[in-house]
């Protein structure tokens, strides 16, 4: 059975993740001379799942508006927690992906190796980015806020 501190938990470290993510993107975009449109894009489409994270929170705690308790019958939590590691794979792929292209190999000194001044302009890598893999991380990306929105609409409706 699925337990569902485990549920609230990995809807706190995807909208952690979410956030992360967001700013490596936002510095990446912002400093970087001829950035590619996908950074910006990618940024967008994180910044777009971080509201559907909160609604989640948001029914786990109880607090959701409009909640309807006979369709929340139809949602199984097992599902939810699929939809919720799908969303997880993802994102390390995507956070892979941009510690990657920044040139941090271990994402765990990122977060130090990042706050240096100048770490932009001497790290990116812009032929690590490889658009047509940022794409397919994309539409998975859209394929998760997809499911997840469709949930939250039938639990709501």
């Amino acid at each position: 059975m699925v337990d569902p501190l485990s549920i609230a938990g990995s809807v706190a470290g995807l909208t952690t993740i979410s956030a992360q993510i967001v700013g490596m993107a936002k510095e990446l975009f912002d400093k970087v001379k001829d950035a590619p449109e996908t950074m910006m894009q990618v940024r967008e489409e994180v910044e777009s799942m971080q509201p559907i994270f909160c609604q989640v929170q948001l029914l786990l705690n109880g607090s959701g508006s409009g909640l309807n308790h006979g369709n929340l019958t139809m949602i199984s939590v097992h599902n939810l927690m699929a939809a919720l590691t799908g969303c997880v794979i993802v994102y390390t792929r995507l956070e892979k992906k941009v510690n990657e292209v920044c040139g941090f190999s271990d994402p765990t000194t990122a977060s130090a190796a990042w706050k240096r001044v100048g770490v932009i302009a001497d790290r990116v890598k812009w032929g690590l980015w490889r658009h047509e893999e940022v794409l397919v991380i994309m539409e998975d990306l859209q394929r998760q806020n997809r499911t997840l929105n469709l949930m939250l609409t039938i639990i709501t409706w």
